[in-house]
This record gives structure tokens, sequence and C-alpha cells, in this order.
């Protein structure tokens, strides 16, 4: 099977319809990076998605060939899911400040119980130990599931982890540390990505670092026909995502209700678009779309004033960028290095972090007339224009996986 031009891709779930960051992320991978003639091989599980239960096997086990793409799924095992939700919970529960205090403090037996009883894969494993030296390269994807974890160092020469690291306590465990350092690449979405993995694993990992961006597709040109789906007639800012607590979205519709209860004439609603497991507080203009189509997305991202990404655990925000290719502001967690970073250098929004600031930025966007929120919406374009499109950011991975000797100084190092 030695193909010296081929990649393979290594990602827990994989399926046109995921809606993960992750899953997006491989789905364009497969689509776009890889759409000339070196192909790919997809290397995933039998478990459907994130939400489902990571010991049942949704799909068949067996080969699917799309173009140039081969789909390998592996079934995967039992799992002790008690013993893992326990050493979860006690990761979930450690402050953030904490553990930067105290990097070392994560009990051995919650790692080992995290890591063994995490999504697993045997026989995903042993093809990578038996061909995976076949490939160019190999792109794992994200960092913290068990066919990564187990996976990088069976292929390490030829290993490249696409993390999507976030501050969070998961980045803490010693296995995830002899991971990054295993690979022979590191693949990031943002400087502070990068920066952030530069503290936890020691400055070492510079050399093997690039930085990749994040892409989005460009806007699509028939705005009236995705202007058909419902879209608030009053003036609106937009959330995009999830909407769970790990987003912080409670806090933001917590602010925002404060700020109706302020300025009871205010016509300003907030839409929210997306699936969670939040219940959505309900109060003066908020309305929750639930799931929403890929054309119904463009619409609003189209007719709103202004985005708002209130996480704090993001390796960049896929929404900023989709709202920065529309031309409109943002605006970001202050506790979020990756997106608040962003904004601050193009300057194509607000950050903000308490219940206050949030009001006040919520004031901020009311106030400003149209070319105020045009201005900063062009501002956050241009930044999309050199670090999102298509075309500069595969640009960027061809170089980084040694694809395309004549682009290797294209690649953003660390």
């Amino acid at each position: 099977m030695r193909n010296e031009r081929r990649v393979a891709l290594v990602t827990p779930w994989f399926g046109e319809d995921g809606t993960g960051g992750s899953q997006i992320l491989s789905t364009q991978l497969v689509r776009e990076l890889f759409a000339p003639a070196e192909g790919i091989d997809v290397l995933t599980t039998c478990s459907r998605s994130f939400e489902d239960d990571w010991s049942k096997n949704h799909y068949d086990e067996g080969t699917e060939r799309v173009r140039n793409v081969t789909i390998r799924r592996f079934g995967v095992c039992a799992r002790d899911t008690e013993t893992f939700n326990r050493a979860n919970g006690f990761l979930l529960s450690q402050p953030p400040d904490w553990l930067r205090i105290h990097p070392q403090c994560i009990p051995e037996t919650i790692a080992s119980a995290f890591c063994a009883e995490n999504i697993a894969s045997p026989d995903l494993l042993k093809y990578l130990a038996d061909w995976g030296r076949g490939y160019k390269a190999v792109i794992f994807t994200p960092y913290l599931y068990g066919p990564i974890l187990n996976g990088v160092e069976l292929v390490a020469d030829r290993a490249y982890l696409q993390p999507c690291l976030h501050d969070e306590a998961y980045a803490y465990l010693p296995q995830v540390k002899k991971t990054f350092q295993a690979a022979k690449g590191l693949l990031f979405n943002s400087k502070a990505e990068l920066a952030l993995a530069q503290r936890l694993y020691g400055p070492a990992i510079a050399s093997k670092s690039f930085i990749v961006g994040h892409w989005v597709d460009e806007p699509g040109s028939s705005l009236k026909r995705e202007g058909r789906h419902a879209i608030p007639r009053a003036p609106f800012i937009l959330y995009v995502g999830r909407t769970d607590a790990t987003k912080n979205v409670h806090a933001v519709a917590q602010a925002f209700s404060d700020y109706r209860r302020y300025r009871p004439a205010s016509r300003l609603q907030l839409v929210l678009a997306g699936n969670g497991t939040m219940q959505v507080p309900a109060g003066p203009g908020i309305v929750s779309l639930g799931a929403v189509s890929d054309a119904h997305k463009r619409g609003l991202l189209s007719t709103c004033l202004a985005l708002v990404q209130p996480s704090m655990n993001e390796s960049f925000s896929r929404t900023v960028m989709e709202a920065w290719s529309y031309g409109r502001p943002v605006a970001v967690n202050a506790k979020c290095e990756p997106t608040s970073a962003a904004v601050s250098e193009c300057g194509g929004g607000w950050v903000a972090s308490s219940i206050h600031e949030w009001i006040e930025v919520f004031s901020s966007i009311e106030r400003a007339g149209e070319e105020q929120l045009r201005e900063l919406g062009e501002r956050g374009r241009q930044y999309y224009v050199v670090n999102g499109t298509a075309a500069r950011v595969l640009e960027r991975y061809r170089a980084a996986l040694d694809l395309d000797r004549s682009a290797s100084h294209i690649a953003a190092r660390g």
C-alpha cells in the first residue's frame, strides 16, 4: 500500500453531517486540502459522534471509497463509563487558575482512568502499527481522545498533531504532554494556541510547530435565496454554536436579559442558533432557533448587527471567522486568548468578560451607526482575507506537511 504522496487523517468521529469544530475541520481537510492527486485515507471509528455512546458501533466496519478519499472505519470496544465519568468529573471541577499554578497536581489514578476508559479502537491502532509508515504524513485531530493519545507514537516519525488546544484540565494530563512531544509536527489554528502549547509543554516544541490558520468558505453570492429563511425583523446580535455551559452561553444570555431590563424600550434581540444541553433562559428579546441549516445560518450572518462568541475555551473560533468573512464585527470573551488576540490585532470588534462588560458591549452595538459597524466589520474582513481563506490556509498545510517543497517558505512557523 506504500504511497509516499498519500496522507492519512486519524480522528475519532467522521461524517459529512458532523457539527463539532473538529469534525468540520476533518471534513474540510478531506474535501479541500487533499482534493488534488494525493488523496487521503480517513482512519476513524464506527462511533457516530461525540454525543453518542463511545462504546457503541453505529457504522459498519470496513472501507468505503469516495473519489480519491478512502474511509476506513474500525470498531470501538467496551469501556468503563462510570470510571471515566468520575475521572472526567474531577478534571472538569479543577479551577483553571489552580492548574496553572500547580500543573502537576492531577493524580496519576485520575489521568490513567481518563485515558484508559476513553474512546478506544484497538483495530485502528493495529492498522496504524502495521501500515502507518506507508503514508507521507498522518494527521491526528483533536488531541484528547484515545485514537490520538495512543496512535501518535506508533507513527511518530510522520505524525502531525492538530490539537485544537484549549487551556483546560485535559491539557495538563501527562499523557497529553507526551503526545505533543512525540509528534513530528504540530499544526495550530492561531498564534495564541501555539503560545499556550509552549507554556504547557516547553519552548522546544517551537521548532516543529506550524501556524496553519483556520479557514471558512467565502460568503455565497445569492443572499436573496439565503434570506428566504426566517430572519428577525428587529436588529439582532447573533450567537451560532452549541448552547451549553461549556460555551458560556448562559452568561451572555443573562447579561442580555439584564441589558433589556435596564433598557425596556430597546428593540435589540439576541438570536441563538444551535442545539445544546442548556435550557435557554427566557427573557425579552432572546430568540432561540435551535439547529439551523447552512443556508439559514448564512442568512443570519449576512443580516446581524454583530456576532457574539462568549466561550473561554477556543483554539480559535470558526464562527468568528465566518462573521468576519461577511464583514460583521464580533464580540468575544476577553479570557479566551485566541479570539481576543485576533480581535485586538485587527480591531474587528469588542472584548468582554464580566456581566457588566457584556452589557456595555450590547449598548455599544445598539448605539453604533451603520458606518461604524461597517468599519469594524471591514477590519475583520481584511483579517479573514489574510488568514482565513482556503487558498492561504491550504498553502500553509501543504508546506507544513512538505507536500509541495516549492511552498515550504509559506508556512507560518512558531
